[in-house]
């Protein structure tokens, strides 16, 4: 079976992008940062996104690189998991 390689570097992106965020997420967070305090909301969204959001979605992008499956059955590797 052959693995899938990319023409450039910022398609991998792109995908990732893709993958992450849709539609209702921009459409949606503006609308809720002006609800629930504006500016000052930025700043724990900021705080956790970087310091839960960013490591977990590596974890999950590395794991389904390292397994070449998706990150749902990644997880499998683990015993705890199973």
């Amino acid at each position: 079976e052959e693995s899938h390689e990319w023409d450039r570097p910022i398609e991998f992106v792109f995908s990732l992008i893709s993958n992450s965020v849709g539609l209702g997420n921009v459409w949606r967070f503006p609308f809720l940062a002006a609800q629930n305090g504006g500016g000052a909301f930025l700043i724990p969204y900021f705080v956790v996104y970087f310091l839960i959001g960013a490591p977990i979605y590596f974890l999950e992008l590395a794991l389904g690189q390292f397994s070449n499956n998706g990150p749902a059955k990644a997880f499998s590797l683990a015993r705890g998991w199973q």
